[in-house]
């Protein structure tokens, strides 16, 4: 059969061109819908990779005053950078909860807990000796008294948008928080924390960090004065859950064993090294 030719195509001619339009219609098609999973990708990626530049520009500004009184003065006396491990297994903001806390458990992050002395001085220029790790004014804390600045991430897994999943913090004194704690960011799913040894001869330059451990592989009777530095590594999320192809994916952070996902979100390590001022 066939159509007549004063009225256009034939049949099969017609038969072929509606096919090659599927084709064309099915190619454009593939095109637009991996152009927008790209899109996705890179934009939850992106998300997830400023969140973590974020989180450890953070940690960065508040770790370099461990042991000081004054932010980035070396010329003051050096007191302990960082709490003692903790004894027990109590979360912050528990009281007794200010204590340094080492994790291998691919689900449980480290706790960082920095040490200071509280010092209330306006003439400073820079106050922020006086306020508590989430920018809250002490007023209750005579000046001298040790302080402890007390980081550590909290995540739900049964909230999929990782909003949950928090960096919080809260200051103590005599093991007890100063004020209520703080969430930092969120969207991170991991933190873990080495801690830099120097060998003795180096005792008075700070940088010359030759190793790094964990916290548990520095022994129960920890000699802070060999602490020059440390490294800290983050897992930060996007919050679009479908960010990344749905596929098993693990990540490693420092010394911790690897932690695995099969959702669809995007996900990104990063890690600073913050040396502490020398003497």
């Amino acid at each position: 059969m066939k159509l007549n030719k004063q009225n256009g195509m034939t049949l099969v001619e017609l038969m072929v061109a509606a096919a090659l339009g599927l084709i064309i219609v099915s190619f454009i098609t593939n095109i637009m819908i991996s152009s927008s999973r790209t899109a996705l990708h890179s934009e939850g990626l992106a998300q997830a990779q400023e969140n973590g530049r974020f989180i450890l520009s953070w940690l960065q500004g508040n770790v370099r005053s461990a042991g000081l009184p004054y932010p980035n003065n070396a010329t003051q006396e050096r007191i302990q950078p960082f709490a003692e491990p903790c004894s027990s297994n109590v979360l912050p903001p528990a009281d007794n909860a200010d204590c340094s806390f080492n994790s291998d458990s691919s689900d449980v992050s480290d706790r960082l807990a920095v040490q200071r002395t509280f010092i209330n001085d306006s003439d400073l220029g820079n106050d922020s000796t006086k306020r508590d790790c989430s920018g809250t004014e002490i007023t209750t804390i005579a000046d001298g008294q040790i302080i402890t600045d007390v980081y550590w991430v909290t995540t739900n897994a049964n909230d999929s948008s990782g909003y949950s999943n928090q960096l919080m913090c809260v200051t103590y004194h005599n093991n007890k928080k100063v004020s209520g704690e703080q969430s930092i960011a969120n969207g991170i799913d991991g933190m873990q924390v080495l801690y830099g040894v120097k060998s003795s001869a180096d005792a008075e330059y700070r940088s010359n960090v030759n190793r790094f451990v964990s916290l548990s592989d520095l022994g129960s009777n920890i000699d802070w004065s060999t602490i020059g530095a440390v490294r800290i590594a983050i897992l930060t999320r996007s919050f679009n859950e479908q960010a990344s192809s749905q596929n098993q994916r693990s990540y490693i952070l420092l010394d911790a064993a690897p932690v695995t996902f099969d959702d669809s979100v995007s996900r990104h390590i990063q890690s600073t090294t913050i040396f502490l001022p020398n003497e």
